[in-house]
């Protein structure tokens, strides 16, 4: 099999796999143990690709449970999600081979055990402590995870350029907008922001952007923003600046 992972070195400690451009994952390596957070699209073997970079004991860190980011969970003994994406988890891993959709290259393979983490966790990997941020909005229980060292605040999907709010499992966006502003007090200790898309960082300052387009979203009731049809049905988008919109449904305002 042709190896899909690309690797990015972002720091000494800090290694983003870029998986052929479908989703992205990082490797925190502390002195003790390294996270891995998210697992990619499960299409080629990720355990072998983490230990090209570390053989550190790991602890494995969805950030959210959409099957771009925990597919891969099937290499590694047991994964951390928050419990309100638990049967989200659950939906998008019955979803894996049904007729349709790409083939799967390890087809038989099977979730390893979930195990619940939540606002205020903190991990702990040897001169490195990841923290647990609470940012529900794209999908309930999504999370990201502060690295104070670095700077990084590793949000998954929950902030990025092509934000999906229009999903079934996403909140409103006033919660989503509240969430935000529940970042003010950490916003001294984050440099970047490191997505599950994209291999370079996003300054800091994106989440007051973020927060203004929601705002207007808000206060206009959409009426700026224009019709899409997205794979699994219509919504709207909102445009931010080149390549950088909010997508969402008339319900989320």
């Amino acid at each position: 099999m042709e190896r899909r992972a690309i690797l990015h070195p972002l720091t000494p400690e800090i290694t983003c796999i870029d998986d052929a451009g479908a989703s992205v994952c990082y490797v925190v390596c502390g002195k003790n143990r390294a996270a891995v957070i998210d697992t990619v699209n499960g299409q080629e073997n990720l355990l072998d690709v983490v230990r090209s970079i570390t053989d550190l004991p790991l602890v494995v860190i969805n950030t959210h449970g959409h099957c771009d980011h925990i597919y891969g969970n099937v290499f590694f003994e047991e994964a951390l999600l928050h419990p309100d994406d638990w049967a989200l988890h659950d939906e998008h891993f019955a979803m894996k081979n049904e007729p349709g959709r790409a083939p799967d290259a390890f087809p038989d393979a099977k979730p390893c055990p979930l195990r619940p983490i939540r606002e205020g966790d903190r991990i702990d990997l040897g001169g490195i402590v990841l923290e647990v941020v609470g940012i529900p909005g794209h999908t309930r229980g999504s999370i990201a995870l502060l690295d104070r060292n670095s700077g990084f605040l590793f949000s998954g999907d929950a902030i990025n350029g092509q934000l999906w709010m229009q999903l079934g499992e996403s909140t409103k966006l006033s919660a989503y907008l509240d969430t935000l502003c529940a970042l003010d007090s950490l916003r001294p200790y984050i440099r970047e922001l490191h997505n599950g898309h994209n291999v370079e960082g996003i300054p800091a300052a994106y989440i007051d952007e973020m927060k203004d387009a929601i705002r207007c979203i808000l206060e206009t009731r959409g009426a700026k923003d224009d019709d899409y049809t997205w794979f699994g049905g219509d919504c709207r988008r909102h445009w931010m600046r080149e390549n950088t919109w909010v997508l969402y449904t008339p319900d989320k305002l």
